[in-house]
């Protein structure tokens, strides 16, 4: 019995789950239900509610945002519980601004004391996660071409689809690379930046570690798929074309 060769089957193993990974990281947070928890960070605004016109949390995400209350949790458990009331339009270049989001009466209004500094820091931040959802756009473009181009190696076996699998898984691991950093910036720098200048004032923020965890997860086997791919490229055999009928006659004579 033939064993299967793990060598060539793993790159197309980790195309398709990168590809998944890269889609759910995209459409998180573009509706309702929809991986709502994974967003890359979280704005809290805890006096908000009801009357203040403001919601009590901001969930960010890529191509969206999801805002919602905080719900209290059973009595003696820590925390609360998220509820979502409402996503915004998802948009490939898209960018929070809390000042669109909410009226200039309630930013600069005192239930809330919202420092203007933080709106300046994501006006600041704004081309930088608009680039960061260019590059996740390229990502899953390149790791569906990979899938394609496997597909279409099944289908006319005689064609050497190689060197163009191994092409896309670099672009599609460069771009899922690039987004992963710079999403891993601005959880971190732009969240810390977010609590610094919010120090004293009713906001806060936190990031979050379900889509880093999964761009990363994305980005890893995107990377090991490009070393197995470029392994199989270099070990492949050469494949000679058969000799025509007449090629034949002239040795056999």
């Amino acid at each position: 019995m033939a064993r299967p060769n793990l060598k060539g089957l793993f790159p197309v193993a980790a195309a398709f789950i990168a590809f998944i990974l890269t889609l759910l990281c995209l459409f998180a947070g573009t509706q309702r239900n929809l991986l709502d928890g994974a967003d890359i960070l979280t704005l809290y605004t805890p006096e908000g509610g009801s009357n203040s016109g403001v919601h009590e949390f901001y969930s960010i995400h890529v191509m969206s945002y999801c805002q919602g209350i905080l719900d209290t949790v059973e009595p003696g458990a820590p925390g609360s519980a998220r509820n979502v009331t409402q996503c915004s339009d998802r948009q490939i270049l898209f960018s929070f601004d809390p000042t669109n989001a909410w009226s200039e009466a309630i930013t600069h209004g005192p239930t809330l004391e919202w420092p203007r500094v933080i709106s300046d820091d994501f006006h600041a931040f704004r081309l930088t996660t608009q680039a960061m959802a260019v590059m996740y756009c390229v990502g899953v473009s390149a790791v569906g071409a990979v899938l394609l181009v496997r597909v279409s190696s099944f289908i006319s076996r005689r064609m050497q689809q190689g060197p163009f699998e191994f092409g896309f898984f670099v672009l599609g691991s460069l771009s899922m690379s690039i987004a992963s950093i710079i999403a891993t910036v601005v959880a971190f720098e732009f969240v810390a930046l977010i609590n610094a200048h919010g120090d004293g004032s009713n906001v806060s923020a936190s990031y979050g570690t379900k889509f880093l965890g999964m761009s990363w997860a994305a980005a890893g086997l995107l990377l090991a798929g490009s070393i197995v791919s470029l392994v199989n490229l270099i070990r492949r055999p050469h494949v000679e074309s058969p000799p025509d009928e007449e090629g034949l006659e002239k040795l056999e004579g």
